[in-house]
Parts: structure tokens; C-alpha cells; sequence
């Protein structure tokens, strides 16, 4: 019954069936609702990851480069019950050039973006870095040329000009069944087959929910420093102690969360599929234990993962993206698990 039910929560969009829309030309500011610079560059301000996107509509998105409309239904779990209430948002996605045309290519979703107060102004941050479109497509070239892999960085909602107020999205069942639809979309825009996925963070929660979203065409599938498994991550964090208890990090009441370590009896077989989980044993934003219990949990349900340890990162030893991706790489380059993991291994020394 429970495979039943999360298979519903992700292919109404199927069934509702996915707007897409073509490639535009780069718009006016008053046809996106972004700020232009010159040289229509777009920018995606500090502001709205602080307020949220503005609002788009079917024809806004019909007009930005690499955007596509999705709409949906997700599982609103209110104080009163259950709801299937309905979504539509244009998400940003940004492919290296030779993505275009290509048979298949990773998707990247990325971390949460934390605005840090009193630095920059409302369009520069160092808290939401290369906040803007031409930026982020040069990030995606440079990706590719590294790991000699087509690369596509999707926007989560309210991020890098996805529409949607990332503050109610992230970790939430709304944000998991928009991702889902948005990958189908791009599928289909750029007709894809199969794809590969990675994600940083909290993309590695919407990474760990796509798994457990029934889909059966993900080849290569990489979860880095990952909210999988939120509840764990809110007991065993270091810096979780002082969240309000029956709420995430975001505010959201636990409810609304989606917690993929729960919903692991959705995942469907697929021969084709490779899981691996990369996790910083002294990461203190999402706990060792959080994603190596998610692990060990899929395994035990007949979902093969390989977990590994690897370095982490910054200040909270938390960012093991560039790890995740080279991974991912690796898998679709037809790598074995050991040697993967042996490559991994040797960035611990």
C-alpha cells in the first residue's frame, strides 16, 4: 500500500501531465521578473531567496532560456489530514553545451543557500554565489570539461531563478514531487532515456526522494552529505540542538518534511541502478550516523547502496560535492564499486 501511495505522490505529475516549454530567447526584465544587467545577463537576487521568487505563469517561463513548467499535485499533510493540493513552477535548469543533444547527463541539484546578513547587497552574497544565469551555465561547462561528462545544474524552487520561496520548499514533500516533475520534463525536453543524479545537502535529499519516488531510470546515483534521513539528521547534528522540537531546520513541522529513510519500501527495483552515499565522518550539519543508518536501512530493504567516507569541507566539514559529482562521473564511465571507493579512499590521505 505504501509503494502504492508514493508512487501516486510522484506520477500525478504524469498523469496531469508536464508542461513543457521550449527554449526562449533571454527575456526583458519585465517578462521574467528578474533583474537584467547589461548585456541581458540574468541576475537572481539576494532578495529572493530572503522573500522568495516572484510568481511565474506558464507564459513568463515560455519566454526564459532552459526553463521548464511543471505542474503537479503533492501530499499535503495539514493539522486537519491529508490533501493532494496542486503546484506549478517554472524551474531553471542550466546544461553545459554539450548536454544539448546528447544521449543522457547528470543532473547536479544543489545544497540550501544560507544568505549571510550584512554581507553584500540585494544582488551579491557570499552566501548565494554565482547568482547568475551566465554564470551558472559557465559552471556547468566547467563541470563537464572536468569530469568529461554532460552536466545540468537544476534549480531547486526559489534558487537561482527557479519561481517558488525556497524558506516553504526545502525538505518538504511540495519540493520533492516539483523535482520529480521537473526531471521528467527536462527528460523529455531534451530526450533523455535514463539519466544520472547527484546532490549536495539538502539536494541530496531531493536526490534520496527521487530514489524513492518509484522512478526506474536513474543509472548513476549519488547522495552527498544528504538530508535523507531528516528526523536522524535533527537528533544526531551538531549544530540541530537548538531546532524547535516537531520541526526541521527550515520551520517546517515535521509533517511536512519529506523523510526518505521512511519511505524506502517505494524504491522499485531497477538492474540498471547504481546508489552510492559519500559522507564526512566530522560533518557537523548533517550527522555520519544520520546517512550511514539511511544506508544501512536501504540495504537491509534489498537497496543496494555503498556508502563511503570522504572528506569533508568548510567550516562544518559538511561540503563533499565535488566528491559526489567525480563519483558520479566515474559511475557512468563504467567504473566498478571498488574502484570507486578506492578512489574516494585515496582523498582521505
Amino acid at each position: 500500500m505504501r509503494e502504492k501511495t508514493m508512487r501516486q505522490i510522484f506520477r500525478l505529475s504524469g498523469l496531469m501531465g508536464v508542461l513543457l516549454l521550449m527554449m526562449g530567447s533571454i527575456p526583458s526584465a519585465a517578462q521574467s521578473g528578474h533583474e537584467i544587467q547589461p548585456g541581458y545577463d540574468e541576475v537572481y537576487p539576494v532578495k529572493y531567496i530572503e522573500q522568495g521568487a516572484p510568481d511565474s505563469s506558464e507564459e513568463s517561463c515560455n519566454a526564459l532560456p532552459n526553463a521548464v513548467w511543471v505542474t503537479t499535485k503533492w501530499l499535503n499533510k495539514g493539522v486537519f489530514g491529508e490533501s493532494w493540493d496542486p503546484v506549478s513552477e517554472c524551474i531553471r535548469y542550466f546544461p553545459s553545451d554539450d548536454a544539448i543533444g546528447a544521449k543522457s547527463a547528470v543532473l547536479f541539484f544543489g545544497g540550501d543557500i544560507v544568505v549571510l546578513r550584512g554581507a553584500g547587497d540585494s544582488v551579491n552574497n557570499p552566501g548565494y554565489g554565482a547568482n547568475s544565469y551566465r554564470q551558472q551555465i559557465e559552471k556547468s561547462n566547467a563541470s563537464a570539461r572536468r569530469i568529461k561528462v554532460p552536466f545540468i545544474h537544476v534549480a531547486r524552487p526559489g534558487m537561482y531563478g527557479s519561481s517558488g520561496d525556497t524558506h516553504i520548499y526545502r525538505h518538504s514533500f511540495k519540493e520533492a514531487a516539483t523535482m520529480n516533475a521537473a526531471v521528467d520534463a527536462i527528460k523529455m525536453k531534451l530526450g533523455y532515456e535514463r539519466v544520472s543524479v547527484v546532490g549536495q545537502s539538502g539536494g541530496g535529499g531531493v536526490v534520496a526522494a527521487l530514489l524513492t519516488s518509484g522512478r526506474t531510470d536513474l543509472d548513476c546515483v549519488t547522495m552527498s552529505s544528504a538530508t535523507a534521513s531528516n528526523k536522524m539528521r535533527l537528533k544526531t547534528s551538531a549544530n540541530t540542538a537548538d531546532v524547535r522540537a516537531g520541526q526541521d531546520t527550515t520551520g517546517l513541522p515535521l509533517r511536512q518534511v519529506y523523510d526518505a529513510r521512511d519511505l524506502l519500501d517505494a524504491v522499485r527495483p531497477d538492474p540498471g541502478r547504481r546508489v552510492f552515499m559519500l559522507a564526512a565522518r566530522e560533518d557537523k550539519a548533517v550527522s555520519f550516523v544520520s546517512q550511514s543508518e539511511f544506508a544501512e536501512a536501504a540495504n537491509a530493504k534489498g537497496v543496494p547502496i555503498k556508502l563511503m567516507e570522504a572528506r569533508g569541507f568548510g567550516s562544518k566539514r559538511h561540503s563533499t560535492q565535488l566528491a559526489g559529482v567525480d563519483v558520479t562521473a566515474l559511475c557512468m564511465g563504467g567504473r566498478s564499486d571498488e574502484e570507486i571507493a578506492q578512489r574516494v579512499a585515496s582523498d582521505l590521505h
